[in-house]
């Protein structure tokens, strides 16, 4: 889409999410979802992944843990990370506290993550590269673009550059200024 000024964008709603592309490499431990998924029809609960030098490994789920072999089954990215996103509990969905059990809506209930397809555009000219240059510099290629809400009460998240380490969502709150 483009705006009135001429400026292309990509809307998502809501626009409370701050996302870029992991790379795909570097996800180690294990992952628990906080939020039901929907997925192809069927309902996913309770699921938990586990990441081995950042490929999901193994699958757990209270309920439709097949669902999602299935669709990382699909290709060898699907089971590589696609997208890490940072949501407070002050987000329209959030504030909502209704399950859709519509990704496009769910997903900012919380901070999220995506197993599948990375967005090229996170990174100046990736958008220009071939698929083997969007690789060797991190970012996943997959025909799957799945996000998992991973955030909510009690949820800290930390980030760690040249100052040492900071909390930038601290109890599900924006803390960073």
């Amino acid at each position: 889409m483009v705006d009135d000024a001429g400026i292309a964008y990509m809307p998502n709603i809501p626009t409370e999410e701050v996302f870029t592309s992991p790379d795909r490499s570097r996800a180690d431990g294990v992952l628990r979802v906080t939020k039901p998924l929907v997925l192809t029809g069927r309902l996913v609960t309770g699921l938990r992944l586990t990441f081995e030098g950042g490929r999901i490994t193994s699958v757990a789920a209270d309920e439709g843990a097949d669902i999602v072999e299935a669709q990382l089954a699909v290709d060898e990215g699907a089971r590589y990370l696609g997208e890490v996103s940072l949501v407070d509990r002050e987000s329209r969905i959030a504030k909502a506290g209704i399950v859709f059990h519509n990704t496009l809506f769910d997903e900012n209930a919380g901070c999220h993550v995506a197993w599948g397809q990375s967005f090229p555009f996170a990174v100046p000219g990736g958008v220009a590269m071939s698929p083997e240059q969007r690789t060797a510099l991190g970012l996943n290629t997959s025909s799957v673009h799945t996000d998992v809400v991973v955030g909510g009460a009690g949820i800290t998240v930390t980030g760690t550059g040249p100052k040492g380490t900071i909390d930038i969502i601290r109890d599900d709150e924006w803390v960073l200024e």
